[in-house]
């Protein structure tokens, strides 16, 4: 008897391969904004909340008015939306490895969830978009690697504009993947710790570095070719590149200051139903929100940290 005829090859039925999109930090530096209507104004009160009129009085004269002023911003909720059919015969065919029901909602919920991060990262990136604002040329960038291209000195001098000009210390940081490998690596950054720390360079020693809560460091990656197509690694690109993001943020509340949220209305929703004209089952995943940059004098960015 041959080997080949005691066994037949099948799928494992417990082992898959399977690339999804991983590395998101869009609830970190842009907390969700629960709200009832698609869209909304809000109530913010201008810097003048800081300023000091004359407060001296003179003997039997009336005190100086001191005042405010109000202004109204708005949001307009955007639904995003996917579907895809799960036919009789898929089904049916599918060995036990493939759940094609929860495959495909886990498929669509993943895409909505990159779509999200993506929409978020053009916000960031926006030109002019931030009053803050650091354009590195190429022997100041973080890749340099010299004392020159220092990126401690350098978020130290964005955050002391930031303070400036919200009356907020950063509390947060957001890196691309790459700007923080070149950060990590950097000459300032490993001199200023060979006394105190024998360890790897880790997102929470960049924290204590530069002074924030929490670096969130985005490996976020899109497929940018055709779908279905066969991919090569060129195909392949972080969603967030050559950036380090500073920002204060936090959650949504009466009289906050925060350079992001994200206005969100309800949590994801999953519909099923049948489309009996394919014989098939259509699987819907659906979110309505929208990124907005309430204090966008609350944060700053360093572009072009690698060169």
């Amino acid at each position: 008897m041959r080997s080949s005829q005691l066994h037949r090859n099948r799928p494992l039925e417990d082992i898959s391969v399977a690339y999804v999109p991983t590395g998101f930090i869009a609830d970190v530096i842009a907390p969700k904004a629960p709200v009832v209507h698609e869209s909304d104004t809000y109530y913010v009160y201008a810097k003048d909340t800081m300023a000091v009129p004359a407060t001296i009085r003179a003997d039997g004269a009336e005190s100086k008015q001191g005042t405010f002023n109000l202004t109204t911003a708005s949001y307009q909720l955007v639904e995003h939306a996917l579907h895809d059919d799960v036919t009789d015969r898929q089904r049916g065919n599918a060995d036990k490895a493939i759940k094609p029901d929860m495959d495909v909602t886990e498929d669509l919920t993943r895409k909505i969830m990159l779509r999200r991060e993506i929409d978020l990262m053009t916000l960031i990136t926006a030109p002019l978009g931030w009053g803050n604002a650091l354009s590195l040329t190429s022997t100041l960038a973080w890749s340099a690697n010299t004392t020159l291209s220092n990126p401690i000195t350098q978020v130290d001098s964005l955050s002391s504009a930031i303070v400036q000009q919200s009356g907020r210390e950063p509390n947060v940081m957001a890196l691309a993947y790459a700007s923080f490998l070149a950060a990590k690596e950097h000459v300032s950054v490993l001199d200023r710790l060979k006394y105190t720390s024998p360890d790897s360079v880790t997102p929470a020693i960049l924290a204590r570095l530069f002074n924030v809560n929490q670096v969130a460091v985005s490996k976020a990656v899109q497929q940018t070719g055709e779908e279905g197509i066969a991919q090569t690694t060129t195909g392949q690109a972080f969603v967030m590149t050559d950036t380090a993001f500073l920002a204060y943020v936090e959650p949504p509340k009466l009289k906050g200051v925060s350079a992001l949220w994200t206005f969100w209305q309800k949590d994801q929703i999953v519909k099923k139903w049948r489309e009996e004209k394919l014989s098939a089952d259509r699987i819907e995943v659906s979110v309505m929100y929208q990124h907005v940059a309430p204090a966008s004098d609350a944060a700053g960015i360093i572009v072009n940290t690698n060169q």
